[in-house]
């Protein structure tokens, strides 16, 4: 018997798979009357110039970062104007870190049941290079992972046939 779905945490990185992944996660919410924690994870470059200093955002409680939990906040507000279901509560989180690991500590330690997020969907050279989260979240994660993706048009889907 599958445990109870009572906690969903849904990762953002304001991605269309980020926006698909938060209104899945807000729907299925308000279907199991479950709590959402949306996350926002910024991650620190591996070497910043001292040029480029002035342009990060600063350690939490700072303005730069008030900003940023601002903007996921204005995010989640314009996803619950659309949602047909919603939440029994939710709570928005601005952490710095990499992501993956963040968000499995954040998942960890909040009891979390289901962790819903989106998936750029890159392969090849492209996955090598950059990675994918939502691959190591999905490897590592001791709950269940509902990964959504937003298909891109290819070309052959605007010729008509």
């Amino acid at each position: 018997m599958p445990a109870a779905i009572n906690r969903i945490l849904v990762p953002i990185d304001f991605s269309p798979s980020a926006r698909a992944a938060l209104e899945y996660g807000t729907f299925l919410a308000g279907k199991f009357t479950a709590e959402v924690e949306v996350l926002h994870v910024w991650e620190p470059p591996g070497y910043v110039g001292p040029d480029a200093l002035a342009l990060l955002p600063v350690g939490s409680g700072q303005p730069g970062w008030e900003q940023t939990r601002i903007e996921v906040q204005r995010e989640v507000e314009h996803q619950l104007i659309r949602a047909a279901a919603r939440p029994r509560s939710l709570s928005v989180r601005v952490e710095s870190g990499e992501p993956s690991d963040t968000i499995l500590r954040i998942a960890r330690d909040g009891g979390t049941d289901l962790i819903v997020m989106g998936t750029h969907g890159r392969t090849g050279l492209s996955r090598l290079l950059i990675g994918s989260v939502a691959e190591a979240v999905l490897r590592r994660s001791a709950c269940p992972v509902l990964t959504i993706r937003v298909p891109t048009k290819t070309p052959r889907d605007t010729v008509p046939l």
